[in-house]
């Protein structure tokens, strides 16, 4: 009958199309957790440099170890600081061959508090790399990022802070990650997003973890 003839081609081409776009192409941004990877692009003169973030610990407390061309180190940002911390720096706490920890700010993402502020009041007061200023809520935008392999597209919030510089974090109050900062020639951005790969950590192991986070599971 037609009728089955067309039902069976639809078909076809519904398989056709999950077998040539996998699971996740075009799904949601999978849950952080242990083990996932961040990458950003820092482009200069003559190459591009890489910034990357493994996370040992993502909620309530996030732990970090970080890696560029030519040094190492981790960040610890206790919940207190995830939830309500009004201060945000940009490098201060990646410092080399150091155990670090936040006090009272967050870096790469920004504290709950902040996020709500700029959503809600369209500015937000703070300290940023520990000077009083404040971020703008200039509104919403997307933003493509390889997650596990495959361009994703991301809705992200866009911010001018007081030193003109703009940047972009991820839509979402239980996650919002730096994707982009440009200030006058110097730029990073994120480029990938990996959750999918396991023992991805070079320097942080479990008895590390516990020691830095008690309650940790």
């Amino acid at each position: 009958m037609p009728g089955k003839n067309i039902s069976r081609f639809f078909l076809a081409v519904l398989c056709t199309a999950a077998w040539c776009f996998p699971s996740g192409h075009d799904e949601k941004m999978p849950v952080f957790g242990k083990d996932t990877v961040l990458v950003w692009e820092i482009p200069m003169e003559d190459l591009t440099k890489d910034f990357v973030v493994r996370i040992a610990c993502f909620s309530p407390d996030l732990l970090m170890e970080w890696e560029d061309e030519k040094s190492q180190g981790t960040v610890l940002i206790p919940r207190q600081e995830m939830m309500q911390a009004k201060g945000y720096v940009n490098t201060r706490l990646f410092k080399s061959g150091v155990d670090t920890r936040a006090e009272n700010e967050t870096t790469i993402w920004l504290s709950r508090q902040i996020y709500r502020d700029l959503k809600e009041g369209k500015e937000a007061k703070l300290k940023i790399d520990r000077v009083q200023g404040r971020m703008t809520y200039l509104g919403e935008d997307e933003f493509t990022v390889e997650v596990n392999d495959f361009p994703v597209s991301l809705p992200v919030i866009r911010v001018r802070d007081s030193r003109k510089a703009e940047l972009w974090f991820l839509d979402r109050e239980d996650n919002p990650l730096l994707v982009q900062y440009r200030l006058r020639h110097y730029s990073k951005t994120l480029v990938s997003i990996t959750t999918n790969r396991k023992n991805t950590l070079r320097w942080i192991k479990d008895q590390k973890i516990r020691r830095l986070i008690p309650d940790y599971k």
